[in-house]
């Protein structure tokens, strides 16, 4: 699951909006989102017109008190592709008692890992601070999206986010990669022109080449509860979001997972190989028993060919679920799955 955060210090910036509507688009592009709202102030949430029965407030307070429960439950599927974690303004509490958590930078980035094989994205709208949620989602981050909206202010907070990421990178060695997004953008005003020149040249590679240009609809969507899709399909607002998705994608390139499968309950270890490991046994492709008699593992491929069979209790196993086989360099046969 590729996860990012968008995040801001400043707000009005378009953060929840882009949030929102990236999500929604990426959705509509047929992959499988999740969107957490951080944010205690709840606007991601209010913009997709959703009223929850439980919130992120409820699912924190949950795990730092080691009570179990059904993490699907807390997900609210908004639409086809798009499920959300709803807010509250009771998560301002709870961010409280997460502070004096043992492991309060890794609560979030373990709960997300329940979420692994559900989802191809995780858009997290974090609250425009630098406080303990935006910190765990920072940790547990792939990319982070920085709306810039053209105001000199949208800039001060840039040097004090990098600065605590090169922190994290020290004590945790994570290091996400940042994208800055231009939004609100207006052509007719020579000062939007110049403060677009200004970042190009300030954040070159790592600006974004879509800029979300200003358009009303966007604002009346979010009043209305709904993404600018499903308000305004043919709006400046979504043709912006749609070709924000469209790079997102082909800067994440998220694999496809693949669900590997083996029965056998006298097993005692169970190992992936194939030429996505040098067919060599390791951890990363060690199978979890699931139930009595069957292991697992999802297993995330770009698309192509590969070949593979299972190590069980050091004795190679082609895939009996498998028919699709070819010849091996020792006479034998390896399991071939094709992704596409």
């Amino acid at each position: 699951m590729i996860i990012i955060s968008l995040i801001n210090q400043k707000g009005g910036c378009g953060k929840t909006t882009t949030a929102v509507n990236l999500a929604y688009a990426l959705a509509n592009r047929g992959r499988r989102v999740l969107m957490a709202d951080l944010d205690p102030q709840a606007h991601a949430t209010f913009s997709l017109g959703i009223k929850p029965k439980y919130t992120s407030s409820d699912f924190f307070d949950n795990i730092i008190n080691n009570r179990p429960f059904d993490y699907n439950s807390y997900l609210t599927n908004r639409a086809n592709n798009l499920y959300v974690l709803p807010s509250s303004i009771g998560l301002s509490a709870v961010e409280q008692s997460l502070i004096e958590h043992k492991n309060k930078l890794d609560v979030l980035s373990n709960a997300l890992n329940k979420y692994e094989a559900a989802f191809e994205y995780c858009i997290i709208d974090c609250p425009p601070n630098l406080g303990v949620l935006t910190l765990s989602a920072l940790v547990s981050s792939s990319y982070i999206i920085v709306p810039i909206g053209v105001c000199e202010l949208s800039l001060k907070g840039v040097e004090n986010l990098n600065n605590i990421i090169k922190i994290l990178y020290e004590h945790k060695k994570v290091a996400p990669q940042i994208h800055y997004l231009l939004t609100q953008l207006d052509r007719r005003f020579k000062f939007s022109q110049s403060f677009y020149k200004k970042i190009q040249e300030y954040f070159g590679n790592a600006l974004l080449s879509t800029v979300i240009r200003t358009n009303i609809h966007l604002r009346e969507a979010a009043a209305s509860g709904l993404s600018i899709f499903e308000y305004k399909k043919d709006s400046r607002g979504s043709q912006d979001y749609r070709q924000l998705a469209q790079e997102i994608e082909k800067i994440s390139h998220p694999p496809r997972l693949v669900k590997f499968v083996l029965k056998g309950k006298d097993f005692k270890e169970v190992y992936l190989v194939g030429e996505f490991n040098d067919w060599a046994p390791c951890d990363n492709y060690k199978l979890k028993k699931v139930d009595n008699d069957t292991w697992a593992i999802d297993l995330p491929l770009k698309k192509g060919k590969y070949s593979y069979k299972f190590i069980a209790d050091g004795r190679w196993i082609n895939d009996p679920s498998n028919n699709l086989q070819e010849d091996d360099a020792f006479g034998g046969k390896n399991s071939v799955v094709m992704i596409n």
